[in-house]
């Protein structure tokens, strides 16, 4: 609270009451200007540490993000192994395991993104006296990891939909026809989910090229299903270069695109 001391002395002239106003105000002029400026260093402090945990975040999650397409390459390849024992075991009804062409195996590691700073950063309202471009981008990130981290969840769901067969006997082989054409239908339908969540991180990789390695486009490609020919691709690019140079020509710099794919 700012306290304002009355004059000791009387007022005798219309001059000396308004030197006494011009003291007040400059005095409250003072006061809040230092109280602004104590208020302008502490929000820079501020934006400073939340910059930096932001920073320390983005790092931790892009060295995830490497994990996640390493854990990718190795999995995806067994879940396609899995696929082919059932589609032998379709042809090849009660054949033992030990002429599968494989081994089945459903263990992937699923990997998750940090947050905690980025919601700090949300509920603190420091936000405000952050760049906008700055803040958008920083949304822009976070909103990928989530879908990154959302697709994911659905193709461990369908994982384990596949596995369910195994909580009544774990011998394959033992499957009727339908129940085998029923795996069949669920491992396709998890590797199309794998297939998503690898897109998911080639949207990230695509804005925010600290994060990588992702998933080829290739990858992506022959799990869900899609085979662009050189002509479609090529529209795509050149729409993908309209868009960046409208943006450009209207202040948006190259690295700080909206979200378009």
């Amino acid at each position: 609270m700012l306290d304002v001391q009355p004059p000791h002395e009387s007022i005798h002239t219309w001059r000396d009451f308004f030197l006494h106003i011009a003291t007040i105000v400059v005095g409250l002029c003072i006061a809040v200007g230092l109280e602004q400026t104590v208020e302008f260093f502490h929000h820079r402090h501020q934006v400073s540490e939340i910059r930096e945990s932001l920073r320390v975040e983005r790092s931790i999650n892009a060295y995830r993000f490497s994990i996640a397409t390493e854990e990718f390459h190795r999995f995806v390849p067994k879940l396609q192994g899995n696929l082919a024992i059932f589609q032998y075991l379709l042809s090849h009804p009660g054949a033992p395991s030990n002429q599968w062409p494989g081994t089945l195996t459903w263990y992937g590691h699923n990997i998750y993104y940090h947050t905690g700073a980025w919601e700090t950063a949300q509920r603190s309202g420091i936000l405000e006296y952050m760049p906008r471009d700055e803040v958008r981008l920083n949304a822009d990130l976070y909103r990928l990891l989530e879908a990154c981290m959302n697709t994911m969840d659905r193709a461990r769901e369908a994982k384990y939909e596949a596995m369910r067969f195994s909580n009544v006997g774990s011998d394959a082989s033992h499957l009727s026809r339908e129940q085998i054409a029923r795996e069949i239908d669920l491992t396709s339908e998890t590797l199309l989910r794998y297939g998503l969540a690898a897109n998911a991180q080639n949207n990230v990789e695509g804005f925010f090229r600290d994060f990588t390695p992702a998933p080829s486009a290739k990858d992506v490609q022959s799990l869900v299903g899609i085979n662009w020919s050189e002509k479609e691709q090529a529209t795509t690019e050149d729409q993908n270069a309209r868009m960046k140079a409208f943006e450009e020509a209207q202040g948006v710099r190259a690295d700080e695109h909206p979200l378009t794919r």
